[in-house]
Formats: C-alpha cells, sequence, structure tokens
C-alpha cells in the first residue's frame, strides 16, 4: 500500500513539474535572422542604431502553469546568452546572470545582451578608437533559456560585415 501512495505522489509530482513550460522567440526588427547594414565600423555606432529603437530587440513568451509570486504574478527567470562569430567561428560567449520577466511582449534594451561590449573588445584599440571593429563578416546569436521551468524560446541571430 504504502508504495502505491509513494508511487502516485511521485507521478502528480511530476506532473506538476512538466506542466510548468514556456514557449517564445527573440526577434530583431521582427526577425529571427536579418542582416544589417552598417555605415561605419565602430560599435557605438551599432549601439546608438540599436538604442534609438532603429533596430528594435522583441523578447516575445507565453507561460503554463508557471507559479505565482508573492504578488501573485507569473514571473520567469531567464539566462540570456550571447555569441559572438567573426568570419563563421565563435569568438566570444558571454551569459548573463539570471534576469526576471513577466510573460508578454517585451522591448529588450541592447544592454541586455552586451553584444556592445564583446564587439569593442578586440585588445587591439588605442583609446583614439576604442570602439573600432575589425574587419570581416560577423554574427551575432542571442539566447534565452528559462531557470527552472522546461519550454524554449527561439534565439535570434543578426549578420553584418566589416570592411
Amino acid at each position: 500500500m504504502n508504495k502505491i501512495i509513494i508511487t502516485l505522489i511521485l507521478i502528480v509530482i511530476s506532473f506538476a513539474v512538466q506542466a510548468q513550460s514556456v514557449k517564445g522567440e527573440i526577434l530583431i526588427s521582427e526577425k529571427s535572422n536579418t542582416e544589417i547594414k552598417l555605415g561605419t565600423d565602430k560599435a557605438v555606432d551599432l549601439y546608438a542604431t540599436f538604442r534609438e529603437q532603429k533596430i528594435p530587440i522583441l523578447f516575445r513568451f507565453k507561460g503554463a502553469d508557471i507559479p505565482l509570486n508573492e504578488e501573485k504574478k507569473e514571473v520567469v527567470e531567464f539566462v540570456f546568452t550571447t555569441i559572438l562569430k567573426k568570419d563563421g567561428k565563435v569568438i566570444k560567449k558571454q551569459k548573463r546572470e539570471p534576469m526576471p520577466f513577466f510573460p508578454g511582449d517585451m522591448l529588450m534594451p541592447v544592454e541586455t545582451f552586451d553584444f556592445i561590449s564583446l564587439l569593442s573588445d578586440n585588445g587591439k584599440n588605442s583609446r583614439d578608437n576604442v570602439s573600432k571593429m575589425e574587419p570581416g563578416k560577423y554574427e551575432i546569436v542571442l539566447e534565452a533559456k528559462a531557470v527552472n521551468v522546461k519550454g524554449q524560446i527561439s534565439p535570434a541571430s543578426f549578420r553584418f560585415g566589416i570592411k
């Protein structure tokens, strides 16, 4: 009898854990994969383009059976990862500490993903050209992963070239 009760409790707990899930996407200018034309080789100019919302970053997700916090709101923590590729090779990857979000659509500030600092830090720039990017073909992949909740957030990526 005890084995049956324990088995039933474990089944109920596993269903409750499996029911908590998220589904969503990150979009750049309403696309999951896009190409950007830059008129400069400065990361700070790319920053300004995103900061002024000329190229908006949208984070959208829905949750199912997300536990409520003390204010009776659904909150999910996400770890954001930025992957910087140059000429097809991963050259830098950075993860942020978990950040809480409510389900829905959110315009994300460029600082959430830290790709400007990754692009600026090539170790060769002087004070006069602090944010200059080296020539090459760049791709930046933006990812989000829910903490302690199952589900998938589709990543976004964008590409640009520097001559």
